[in-house]
């Protein structure tokens, strides 16, 4: 994490390793799903049981969900910095 203190206010900015990393996990992410559907449709066409597809299925699901909590998290963290900094841009400005 890059920090850049500006004005008594301090910004935090994702380094480069750290954006790559998000970006391998989503694609990875994505490649898995892909690849559960694959093997769902070569089981459902051979006749195979889908208790291990189901249950990893179930943990995409859970991995989904936990992924979309931590980006609303991030929306809410990032419009309440945005908030910070155009009040604290105001208080400045006020004062001047």
């Amino acid at each position: 994490m890059i920090t850049r203190r500006s004005g008594g206010m301090t910004e935090f900015i994702p380094s480069p390793s750290e954006k790559r990393d998000g970006v391998i996990r989503n694609h990875v992410l994505d490649l898995l799903a892909n690849l559960d559907a694959r093997l769902r449709r070569i089981e459902v066409a051979a006749g195979l049981q889908n208790g291990l597809a189901q249950s990893f299925a179930d943990t995409m699901a859970l991995i989904s969900r936990e992924e979309a909590h931590v980006r609303w998290l991030n929306d809410i963290l990032s419009a309440s910095e945005n908030v910070d900094m155009d009040a604290s841009e105001n208080m400045t400005s006020a004062t001047d």
